[in-house]
């Protein structure tokens, strides 16, 4: 009795590692508002946190550790200032 064993590449890669190249690199190239009030920041935040969590949410059936970890990270984000 024999056995083989065969090892190949996979082109395709899991749908959230598209997502997180997209996040980082929203995060890195968009240019920072400078904003004056608390409450601006605030609305910032929650606008960030948001865009966040929409990213947890298309990666959560393939991906649901890595949707809970944003999730997470969104909600810390939020209250920043509390």
């Amino acid at each position: 009795m024999s056995a083989s064993l065969t090892s190949g590449t996979y082109g395709r890669q899991p749908a959230f590692t598209g997502a997180l190249r997209q996040l980082v690199s929203a995060l890195f190239t968009r240019p920072v508002a400078v904003q004056s009030s608390r409450a601006d920041r605030n609305s910032l935040r929650v606008r960030e946190a948001n865009e966040v969590r929409e990213l947890a949410r298309s990666v959560e059936m393939q991906s649901p550790g890595f949707a809970s970890d944003l999730y997470a990270a969104a909600l810390r984000h939020e209250g920043l200032d509390d």
